[in-house]
């Protein structure tokens, strides 16, 4: 057997944000028989339904059922030819479908679809769903949209971005089920290993740049390549539906011995480059429906092959049905012959019709027995290799799924085969959490505390806890500049507000019983000057101002502003810089003195790759996140809290991706989350994704009382999750299926630091931003403010530093 094409692949679409129901439809099928995979290859397909009253989605569903189906019913071993084939019935089952409806007439639908094979990818498409290939960090689109815009950009009538934004760059110029006849374009493309292809509706690839779409598959493997890319899409606004598919080589193939491109009369083979219109219907093509070499499949509104074999021909004799009409007088010449031609007819119908069901029911039987067996090898795995069984798992629910229209003892068998199906993947789920060190929020026994906007008038942007009279004081920061206290559950009042004119807090840190924060003010002429403010709680939640220290006049040089703060015991650090020059910054150091007294110790310049957007403090050193998510780390001498010039910190790798789904929720509909399955090993330097400038990652430190440590959380809003992690020397790390693989040997001078992961903190729901992590002074509980796609923010409480985080 030659060695076959392996990929990892992931698919997601959402309805958006302004559409009431889904009318995209998408698919994919990896044969799991070896044969097949080698002769057939792996089918992908996007399919984005339009035409009302529900008919854009019964069209697109078609399209998918109908193409994966026909596709690999087909024993010809040319691609092009079988899927073109497959896409031509498609046309022709739609138009069936719309017929039997006039609510649906005119129903259609765009379709992209690839088949792997081997060493080669074919792609064929209709409409403006389209194809990307994405190769050593450069990405192309392989497909052409087929839009009244996009012709006029070929024309050279329009430009790319005039096209973006034009009144009429949602009208599609061919579309499956519209018309008898259809053109499709095909495209051939020689794959490399690592090689990424992307299917997507235009609900994506019309609010995501070829850029954006780059970066994330860069960054991310398909799982959570799909996740990201239609979050964004819906964050852009999501006006339509969103479907991707994200398919990566991880092994190529081979391709069968003496394959050929299909050509056209006359003509030549094809090359690479070459894009063709391949088996068009012929003019006066009949309904597929009516021809005399099919039937029906049963329960399906598409026609099937009474033979799995040979291109679909139109028949020169077929014609319109015709009523009978009783003979007068004699039987023609032509009676008899015609009689027995019918029963031969007959007989082979009925013949062709046993062997469809008989090889459908072998079908059937073959695939249950493939589900039950991944289901029993995920179930050994699930101890040792978690990740392994999740991706089993997925597989056999894609099997599972195929299947409909089955007999009671079939039908039987697959809900059985589904119960415990749902038992395996909530257990791996579980025990997959467990290895990765995930501890899934909120806890089901304690809801979020939600902040209600509507009681302040503003979102908070930060959060931080002190301590009074043994008590634990809880505070937000407004986008107002209004320092809030929590006083009761789901209620904050204002706590402190500066007095003075035009005047207003930007920025806040709390350090055990006392607040540093930032303020601003701007005179008449316009100009703004800043001071460091130190407050302390009062009676209740109120804070009282105890010192203002401007920000000396010669750090703010240059446009330079105070734009973040933090602090560890009685040391301030605020760091300064320009929006025009952000790769360098100021970092001006404060120590707090007798009868709170605060006095600039120091300033240092350093020098950054990119923006400053997040810092915390530890006791002994500063930690910095910047807009590329590269966290560095400076040194500080305690004798002279002077600070060491920035060095990258590391991450005992592996940090594993949280689940799309917790078993909690898992149901036999809900599709089985899988996770990459190869994870490096070794110290690496620590990156954040960013998903955009307006949500960015965050830094916060805080004491645990359990191990005594200062820990560093990370909010990472990109994979909704916050990291706690240590400073500790490396250890061996462990974790679910990890393959090792060569790392790059890290030669970075200087005294980087190395951090161990000790437990992450996963919100589906409540994670899209997290604003901002803290711990209560005596370091017995995590606080973090988060919000949720609906801007709606929850403070969760978590416990610091136990396996299992929610508090009892």
């Amino acid at each position: 057997m030659a060695k076959l094409l392996r990929l990892d692949v992931a698919q997601l679409t959402d309805v958006g944000r302004k559409r009431d129901h889904n009318e995209d439809n998408m698919a994919y099928v990896i044969p799991k028989d070896p044969m097949a995979m080698a002769h057939k290859g792996a089918l992908f397909i996007v399919a984005d339904g339009m035409g009302g009253h529900a008919a854009g989605e019964v069209a697109s569903e078609i399209a998918v059922d109908t193409v994966s189906n026909a596709y690999y019913q087909d024993d010809n071993d040319d691609v092009p030819t079988s899927l073109l084939q497959a896409i031509r019935r498609a046309n022709a089952a739609i138009q069936q479908r719309a017929a039997e409806n006039m609510l649906r007439s005119g129903m259609g639908t765009t379709c992209v679809a690839a088949v792997l094979r081997g060493n080669m990818a074919y792609i064929a498409n209709i409409g403006d769903s389209r194809a990307y290939l994405v190769r050593q960090s450069r990405i192309r689109q392989v497909s052409q949209d087929h839009s009244w815009v996009a012709e006029q950009v070929r024309a050279g009538l329009l430009t790319e971005e005039q096209a973006r934004i034009h009144a009429q760059r949602n009208v599609i110029t061919r579309s499956l089920g519209t018309q008898l006849e259809v053109d499709i374009d095909i495209f051939r493309e020689q794959l490399e290993e690592g090689d990424t292809l992307i299917l997507c509706s235009d609900g994506l690839s019309g609010l995501i740049s070829d850029e954006e779409l780059l970066h994330t598959i860069d960054q991310f493997g398909p799982q959570e390549s799909v996740y990201h890319l239609v979050e964004r899409a819906n964050e852009n606004g999501g006006p339509d539906n969103i479907t991707a598919i994200v398919a990566q080589v991880q092994d190529l193939g081979v391709e069968p011995p003496n394959v050929r491109q299909p050509v056209l009369a006359g003509g030549t083979e094809l090359s690479d480059a070459d894009t063709a219109r391949l088996f068009a219907l012929m003019p006066g093509a009949i309904n597929a429906a009516t021809r005399n070499d099919e039937i029906p499949l049963p329960g399906s509104p598409f026609p099937s092959y009474t033979s799995a074999s040979g291109p679909m021909i139109s028949s020169e004799s077929a014609t319109d049905p015709r009523p009978a009409v009783r003979s007068q007088k004699h039987h023609g010449r032509l009676f008899y012959p015609t009689i027995v031609l019918l029963i031969l007819f007959v007989l082979v119908a009925a013949s062709s019709s046993g062997y469809y069901f008989l090889h459908m029911s072998q079908m059937v039987t073959s695939t249950l027995s493939s589900a039950d067996q991944l289901i029993t090898q995920a179930s050994g795995e699930l101890a040792n290799r978690p990740a392994q069984a999740l991706q089993d798992l997925a597989t056999a629910q894609q099997q599972l799924h195929t299947l409909q229209n089955l007999d009671a003892n079939a039908s039987a068998r697959q809900t059985s085969l589904q119960a415990r199906l749902v038992t395996e993947t909530k257990t791996a789920i579980i025990t997959y959490n467990q290895e990765a060190k995930i501890a899934p929020l909120p806890c089901t026994n304690a809801a979020p505390t939600t902040l209600n906007a509507s009681t302040t008038g503003t979102q908070q942007q930060t959060a931080t806890v002190l301590q009074s009279n043994n008590s634990d004081l809880y505070y937000t920061l407004g986008q107002n500049g209004t320092i809030y206290g929590l006083v009761s559950a789901n209620s904050l009042q204002p706590a402190f507000t500066l007095s003075t004119p035009n005047a207003q807090i930007t920025n806040m840190v709390g350090s055990g019983d006392k607040i540093f924060a930032l303020s601003t003010q701007t005179d008449t002429n316009g100009l703004a000057s800043y001071s460091l403010n130190l407050l302390r709680p009062t009676i209740n939640i109120t804070l009282q101002s105890m010192q203002s220290q401007a920000i000396d006049t010669s750090l703010t040089q240059g446009g330079s502003i105070p734009s973040l703060i933090t602090g560890s015991d009685n040391n301030a650090y605020v760091i300064l810089f320009s929006k025009s020059n952000p790769n360098t910054a100021v970092i001006a150091s404060y120590n707090l003195g007798a009868k709170d007294v605060l006095t600039m110790t120091q300033k240092k310049l350093i020098s950054v790759s990119d923006e400053i957007v997040s810092a915390t403090a530890f006791p002994n050193q500063l930690f910095l996140l910047l807009a590329n998510g590269s966290v560095l780390n400076l040194q500080i001498n305690a004798a002279d809290a002077t600070l060491a010039n920035p060095t990258p910190v590391l991450i005992n790798v592996p940090i594993f991706q949280p689940l799309t789904t917790g078993d909690q929720n898992f149901t036999a509909t809900t599709p089985v989350p899988t996770v990459p399955l190869i994870v490096p090993k070794g110290s690496r330097q620590l990156t954040i994704p960013m998903p955009s400038t307006t949500n960015p990652a965050t830094l916060n430190a805080g004491f645990v009382k359990t191990d005594g440590m200062t820990h560093l959380f990370i909010g990472d809003p990109a994979n909704h999750r916050v990291l706690d992690l240590i400073i500790q020397p490396a250890a061996s790390s462990g974790g679910p299926d990890v393959t090792p693989t060569a790392s790059p040997t890290n030669n970075t001078p200087g005294n980087s630091v190395t951090l161990n992961l000790i437990q992450q903190y996963v919100s589906l729901s409540d994670f899209n931003t997290i604003k901002s992590v803290a711990t209560n002074p005596g370091g017995t509980i995590v606080y973090i403010l988060g919000q949720n796609a609906q801007g709606i923010q929850n403070l969760i409480e978590v416990s610091a530093g136990a396996q299992q985080a929610c508090i009892s």
